[in-house]
């Protein structure tokens, strides 16, 4: 089955995914989230761009799905938005005016929690200044941590609307070749340590991970990755062998 083959079911029953928090490691902000799950989120974030990205896009608040084209309806989580005119970011639970369905902030009103827990002010904070960078950032997260299929940014004039849309993620372990052209990408698309957010992604995707001074190893099944790295942790090179 493709990555995503599940495009072809209609109008999916939600599947909200719990996250306890008790079982998430804890991390004091948010560059370390995103260290953790973006390399994860990106991959398929891009797998997406070549799927419903270019459709026309419509959100029901009070149902909690949106639909793309003229037929494919999922259930969705809500993250929040970026107005364009004041460059501030509001989370969805924050949001009075939207009428947005209780069920569809199950995981934004999870984030703020693990903000309050972690005290991390981008996540417990209703408001705050923010591009669509920022909101990029929050989903990516949001994406890597309840392990969603990805995120949407929806584009509606006045701001973006990001939201995960809810359904079951295949395995992405299935291919680890994807860390050659994901990573190199990730980095460029964020600001990030990356001997650590490499670490992360590699784990995610099934590879046994080990470290030296300046390189970092993962091997899979398939192949053996090796990365090289400067003082300051910035990739060098990335190899790889059958």
């Amino acid at each position: 089955m493709g990555i995503f083959d599940f495009l072809k079911k209609r109008n999916s029953e939600p599947v909200a995914h719990k996250v306890f928090l008790q079982d998430v490691e804890n991390f004091s902000s948010l560059e370390e989230l995103l260290e953790r799950y973006s390399g994860v989120a990106f991959e398929k974030q891009l797998a997406m761009s070549n799927t419903i990205a270019n459709l026309d896009w419509n959100v029901d608040m009070s149902a909690g799905t949106a639909t793309f084209g003229e037929d494919l309806t999922f259930p969705i989580q809500m993250l929040g938005s970026v107005s364009h005119k004041s460059d501030t970011w509001l989370w969805a639970w924050a949001n009075t005016q939207a009428q947005i369905s209780s069920s569809s902030l199950t995981q934004a009103n999870q984030m703020k929690a693990y903000g309050i827990k972690n005290n991390i002010f981008e996540l417990k904070e209703a408001k705050m200044s923010a591009t669509d960078h920022e909101g990029h950032m929050i989903a990516s997260i949001a994406s890597g941590m309840f392990k969603n299929r990805f995120y949407y940014a929806g584009n509606f004039g006045a701001g973006t609307a990001f939201f995960t849309i809810d359904v079951i993620e295949e395995d992405l372990k299935e291919r680890p070749e994807a860390v050659l052209t994901v990573f190199p990408q990730l980095i460029m698309a964020f600001e990030l340590n990356h001997r650590k957010a490499l670490s992360f992604y590699l784990k995610d995707k099934g590879f046994t991970v080990s470290e030296s001074n300046d390189s970092l190893t993962g091997v899979s099944a398939k192949l053996t990755v090796t990365a090289h790295f400067d003082e300051r942790n910035r990739m060098t090179n990335l190899e790889t062998t059958l």
